[in-house]
C-alpha cells in the first residue's frame, strides 16, 4: 500500500503529497504540513491522519468546511479514490500503485526477413490471392476504421460521436440514409435518435423497419433487406447491432435506393467492425456519464455525522440489500423522499428507473389513472393509451410520497397490488405483473389514522414490513453546521457567488433555531442568505427574520433567553447613547452591520424605548 494525496486542483495542482504513520495539517497558516495559500481555506483547516492501515480526514470547524466526495464532514475514514476539498483545492486520496505490477510488457525485436518469408508459406496454398480492387477495398476499409477509432478517442459527446460515425461510414458504404438507435430493450422505444444522410444533413426523414431492428437486436447479428420492385425506386437496408461488452447498446440503421446501391457482404463486414468499435466507445461513455454524475450528485445524498445518521446510513444500507416493502415515517421537511432515493441507489435496481409520485398532489380521480395507466377510450379524454407509474418504474423503485393521504378506495386497489403482485390499467382485462420495488413515505401517525378509521390496517401491516424512522433536525443539532455548509457550497456555486464560510454568529443563530420544517426550512434559509448576502460569509443579518426572532419567542419563565435578552437591550442602549442617537454609528461599535441592528431593534421591540431614551 502507497498511501498519498494528489492534488489535482487548486493552488496545490500537480503536487503529491506521501503519507506516513501520523497526522498531516491542513490550512492557510504556512506552519501547517500541508500548506494551503487560499483565503477560503481556515488557519487550521483539517488533519488528515495514519493509523495503521487506516486514514481519516478530521475537520477543525473551518469555515468553509472539509467536503469528502462532494459531502461536508467533520469526521471520515478515507478509501482508495475519495475526493476531498479543501476551499479551492480538489485532492485525491490513493492507495494503490498506478497500474498493478503484473501487467504483462512488451518487448520489441527485430525480425529477419527469413522469418517473414517463413510465415507467408505457412498461408493456405489453396487460398486464391486477392485481386487488386479486393487489395484496393481492404485498404479503404482500414483506412476507414483507423479514422473511426480516432473519432471515437477524441470525442467526448455522444450524439457527436455517432454522427461523425455515420459521416466515416458513407465513406465505405453506399447508403443515402443513415441512424443510429441506442436501444434499452427491443420491444421498446429508442432513448436516443441520431440521423444522418449524404447530402450532410443531421436531422433527416427516415424510415425504419421495426421488424428489422427488433430482428438485429434478437438475433444479435446484421440483417438485410432488399424491396422487389422498380430497379431505381427499391429500398435496400442493413440494420446492424450495437454490441457492448456487458450490454446491447442499440443498432445502426442505413439505407439506400437502387439495384446498383445494394450492400454487399465486404459492406457488412466492415459495418460490424465499425459498429463494435462503436458500441464499446459508447458504453464507456454511458458508464462514464453515470460516473461523473454520481460524483457531482452523491448518490447517497445523506449529510451528516452524527449518531443517528450513522445508525440511519447504516439502516439504509441493510435495508437496500433486500426487496421488502419500506415505510418511511418522519416529519414534513426531513428528506424522507432522500432517503427512498439513497435506498434505491444502493440496491440492485440502481441502474433501473426511481419513479416518485406524491399521492396528497393529485386528485383522487386521476390518481388511479396515474398510478395504473389506462387503455384508449376507457374513459373521456383517454384518446391513447398510457402506462401507469407502476409500469413506467419497470424493475426499478417505485415511492408512494405521503401514503397515508389515499383515498379509501385507493387503498383497497393497493392493497390487492401489494398482495398479488399485479394489476390492470383502467379500463382494461389483462393484467400487468408489478416487477418494482415499493416503498411508501408518509408524515402522518398510521396507527392514529387506523383507530380514526382513515387508513386501512391490512394495508398498513402491508406497508409496515420495514419500517425507517427519519429523526427532526431539533433532535440531530449535530448535523445542523454541515448541512449548513453543503447547503451554502451548493447554492453558491449555482449563483455564481464566493462563499468563504459561516461565521460563529451566524452558526449559533442556526443551532438555536428549533426548525419546525427541518432540513427543508433549513436549505430555504441557505439560499436565503446565499442571496441577500452582502459578503462572502454567512452573517446572522443573512439570514431570514424568522431566525432572529428566537429570544423573543421563548416562554417568559425560560430565564436563560431572559437574561440573554436583556444583556442585548443593554448593549443595544449603551451603544444608541454613546453614538448619540446614530444607528450606524452604533452598529460600527458593536461590530454588526447596520441592517442587523435595525432587525434586532425590532425584534426586541425597542423602538418606543430608544425614542423615549433620544428624547430625555
Amino acid at each position: 500500500m502507497d498511501p498519498r494525496i494528489v492534488a489535482i486542483s487548486g493552488p496545490l495542482k500537480g503536487q503529491v503529497f506521501r503519507l506516513a504513520e501520523g497526522a498531516v495539517s491542513v490550512g492557510r497558516d504556512p506552519s501547517n504540513r500541508m500548506p494551503i495559500r487560499d483565503v477560503t481555506v481556515s488557519r487550521q483547516h483539517c488533519v488528515i491522519e495514519m493509523k495503521g492501515d487506516q486514514t481519516t480526514v478530521n475537520d477543525l470547524e473551518s469555515h468553509n468546511g472539509t467536503l469528502v466526495n462532494g459531502i461536508p464532514v467533520s469526521k471520515r475514514q478515507l478509501s482508495h479514490g475519495d475526493v476531498l476539498r479543501i476551499g479551492q483545492c480538489e485532492l485525491v486520496f490513493l492507495t494503490e500503485a498506478d497500474a498493478p505490477s503484473d501487467v504483462p510488457r512488451v518487448f520489441y525485436s527485430d525480425s529477419s526477413s527469413a522469418d517473414i518469408r517463413k510465415t507467408v508459406r505457412l498461408q493456405d496454398p489453396h487460398l486464391p490471392a486477392p485481386s487488386p480492387s479486393q487489395v484496393g477495398r481492404m485498404a479503404r476499409d482500414l483506412d476507414a476504421l483507423v479514422k473511426i477509432s480516432r473519432t471515437i478517442n477524441s470525442i467526448r459527446d455522444p450524439q457527436e460521436l455517432q454522427r461523425q460515425l455515420l459521416e466515416r461510414i458513407f465513406e465505405v458504404a453506399p447508403a443515402d440514409t443513415g441512424v443510429i438507435l441506442i436501444i434499452d430493450q427491443p420491444e421498446e422505444e429508442p432513448t436516443s435518435i441520431c440521423a444522418y444522410d449524404r447530402e450532410g444533413h443531421d436531422s433527416p426523414q427516415v424510415s425504419v423497419r421495426r421488424g428489422l431492428v427488433q430482428r438485429a437486436l434478437w438475433e444479435q447479428s446484421a440483417v438485410m433487406a432488399e424491396d422487389s420492385g422498380d430497379s431505381q425506386t427499391a429500398e435496400n437496408a442493413v440494420c446492424v447491432p450495437l454490441l457492448g461488452v456487458q450490454r446491447t447498446v442499440g443498432v445502426m440503421y442505413l439505407t439506400s435506393r437502387g439495384a446498383d446501391r445494394k450492400f454487399q457482404n465486404d459492406h457488412v463486414h466492415f459495418l460490424n467492425s465499425a459498429a463494435g468499435i462503436a458500441a464499446v466507445a459508447l458504453e464507456s461513455l454511458k458508464a462514464e456519464n453515470r460516473r461523473l454524475r454520481a460524483e457531482l450528485e452523491p448518490s447517497d445524498g445523506l449529510v451528516g455525522d452524527g449518531k443517528s445518521m450513522r445508525k440511519l446510513a447504516d439502516l439504509v444500507a441493510k435495508v437496500a440489500q433486500g426487496d421488502s416493502v419500506v415505510l418511511i415515517r418522519g416529519e414534513s421537511g426531513t428528506g424522507k423522499e432522500l432517503i427512498a432515493r439513497a435506498i434505491h441507489a444502493a440496491s440492485s435496481r440502481s441502474d433501473k428507473p426511481f419513479v416518485a409520485i406524491n399521492c396528497a398532489a393529485i386528485p383522487d380521480t386521476l390518481l388511479e389513472s396515474e398510478l395504473f395507466g389506462h387503455e384508449k377510450g376507457s374513459f373521456t379524454g383517454a384518446v391513447a393509451m398510457k402506462k401507469g407509474k407502476l409500469e413506467v418504474a419497470e424493475d426499478g423503485t417505485i415511492l408512494l410520497d405521503e401514503i397515508g393521504e389515499l383515498a379509501p378506495t385507493m387503498q383497497a386497489k393497493l392493497l390487492r397490488v401489494l398482495q398479488q403482485r399485479e394489476f390492470e390499467r383502467v379500463g382494461g382485462t389483462r393484467p400487468l405483473k408489478l416487477h418494482a420495488r415499493l416503498l411508501a413515505a408518509t408524515n402522518k401517525d398510521l396507527e392514529t389514522a387506523i383507530k380514526a378509521g382513515e387508513f386501512r390496517q391490512d394495508l398498513f401491516y402491508r406497508l409496515n414490513v420495514v419500517s425507517v424512522a427519519v429523526p427532526p433536525l431539533r433532535k440531530r443539532r449535530e448535523d445542523i453546521p454541515l448541512l449548513a455548509i453543503y447547503f451554502a457550497t451548493k447554492y453558491a456555486q449555482k449563483c455564481n457567488r464566493p462563499f468563504k464560510g459561516i461565521t460563529p454568529e451566524a452558526r449559533a443563530v442556526l443551532l438555536n433555531y428549533e426548525w419546525p420544517g427541518n432540513v427543508r426550512e433549513l436549505e430555504n434559509a441557505i439560499e436565503h442568505a446565499i442571496v441577500m448576502g452582502a459578503c462572502d460569509e454567512i452573517r446572522p443579518e443573512d439570514l431570514p427574520e424568522n431566525l432572529l426572532e428566537i429570544d423573543s419567542a421563548k416562554p417568559a419563565g425560560s430565564s436563560y433567553h431572559v437574561a440573554i435578552s436583556e444583556l442585548k437591550k443593554r448593549l443595544i442602549r449603551d451603544a444608541v447613547a454613546a453614538a448619540n442617537g446614530s444607528y450606524t454609528e452604533a452598529a460600527k461599535a458593536l461590530g454588526v452591520h447596520p441592517n442587523y441592528l435595525h432587525r434586532l431593534i425590532r425584534n426586541l421591540d425597542m423602538k418606543s424605548e430608544l425614542r423615549e431614551q433620544e428624547n430625555e
